[in-house]
């Protein structure tokens, strides 16, 4: 990827969130980064089940909500580096928490902390996934962050996908009603 092309996407304001949902739906993350964020107002169950999982899990961690730039880490370790900690409700979008994990490390490294690894927590099935980020994992971030910055410079969203999945969307009603 061109220099050109990485300092781009550096700039598109990017957050944990829109990494997560390009890789669950581009409808969603447009919408999303357009200011609609039904996660929040929607009454999903699904979703209120996740708030309460994050409010009432790992209390006793001391970094905990650690902010910075555009993002929002739930929790931090430190042990010769430092290690990124998720916490996830399921594990239906595993691959999108996982490139979500990975671009928190990707900044992180950007801001010269030795951090290379993570952990997400599926506390609700007591399972737990190591993430480690690779050179290559860069070049792949990278590509992803250039399609995320497609979508959000897209006058309209992508078209519904009527996925299975969409039925339990907080952006269902918007989407399908």
């Amino acid at each position: 990827m061109n220099s050109e092309l990485v300092e781009e996407v550096k700039t598109a304001n990017i957050t944990g969130t829109m990494v997560a949902y390009y890789f669950i739906c581009h409808r969603k993350l447009w919408l999303f980064a357009k200011g609609l964020n039904l996660e929040n107002i929607s009454g999903n169950p699904d979703v209120i089940k996740g708030r309460v999982l994050h409010e009432s899990r790992f209390k006793r961690e001391n970094h905990k909500e650690i902010t910075f730039d555009t993002v929002k880490i739930d929790f931090l370790h430190y042990d010769g580096q430092v290690y990124v900690h998720e916490v996830k409700k399921s594990k239906k979008f595993e691959e999108a928490h996982t490139w979500q994990l990975k671009y928190y490390i990707y900044l992180l490294q950007n801001k010269g902390v030795n951090c290379s690894s993570g952990v997400i927590h599926y506390p609700a099935s007591m399972r737990k996934e190591e993430v480690h980020f690779s050179t290559q994992d860069r070049e792949l971030l990278l590509q992803a962050m250039a399609g995320i910055k497609g979508i959000l410079n897209s006058p309209l969203p992508k078209r519904k996908t009527g996925r299975k999945m969409c039925s339990r969307c907080a952006y269902f009603d918007f989407c399908y009603v």
